[in-house]
């Protein structure tokens, strides 16, 4: 009896449990987050965007939350790295480790605008998906930033500034030109900025601008 062989693979959606790209699929469900929000996203229409079956990503996520919260989490995870670097970094001054940190948050920002996006449709409602990145991101990060803060103002190298202005200024304020390019190109920003203008727009939020630094140096 011959050999039964195996027939070619089809081209077309894979079906459910089958091994997918998942760095494409959350990309696009951070667009598409940002761009609708979480009310106006629907898990199959952006299954059509993305060629696979809902079948498919209602068994990988189990839900558009949860969908949402893996994207979340695989955009989040660079940021999260950088500041666990700047608060656990003993071979740098603690200043520099601060302007670093400032610096590569805006660079994250830049590269993923989605994500001030989806927050400014997220933060002004209780829900779990708020808490989530507060809880999974922000909170576990922030005794190790205050402790750098602390240090900074008792060597009397900074004003003491509230954790969470430094939070909206660094990463709302920092950020608000590339989540918002429409406004920020109307008020002069470059409208497709380069990698140059991006880092000389990081360096400015951290760096001494008309004698007072931005994120709370002392004024000499």
């Amino acid at each position: 009896m011959a050999q039964a062989t195996r027939a070619p693979r089809r081209r077309g959606r894979p079906r459910a449990g089958e091994e997918i790209d998942l760095a494409p699929l959350l990309q696009a469900a951070l667009d598409a987050f940002a761009e609708t929000g979480y009310d106006g996203t629907s898990v199959r229409e952006l299954s059509r965007r993305l060629g696979v079956s809902h079948a498919l990503l209602t068994a990988r996520f189990g839900s558009k939350e949860g969908l949402w919260f893996a994207a979340m989490e695989y955009a989040l995870a660079e940021a999260q790295q950088t500041w666990r670097e700047v608060a656990d970094s003993p071979e740098l001054d603690d200043l520099e480790a601060l302007r670093r940190g400032v610096v590569r948050q805006v660079l994250f920002s830049a590269a993923h605008p989605q994500v001030l996006r989806i927050m400014s449709h997220e933060g002004a409602i209780d829900s779990p998906r708020v808490r989530f990145v507060i809880d999974r991101f922000v909170n576990p990060l922030r005794p190790g930033v205050e402790r750098l803060l602390a240090r900074l103002v008792a060597a009397g190298r900074i004003r003491p500034v509230p954790y969470a202005t430094l939070h909206f200024l660094v990463v709302v304020g920092g950020g608000a030109p590339f989540a918002n390019p429409v406004e920020a190109a109307l008020l002069g920003a470059p409208a497709h900025p380069n990698a140059e203008d991006i880092r000389t727009h990081a360096e400015a939020v951290a760096d001494r601008r008309h004698e007072c630094p931005a994120v709370g140096y002392r004024c000499s």
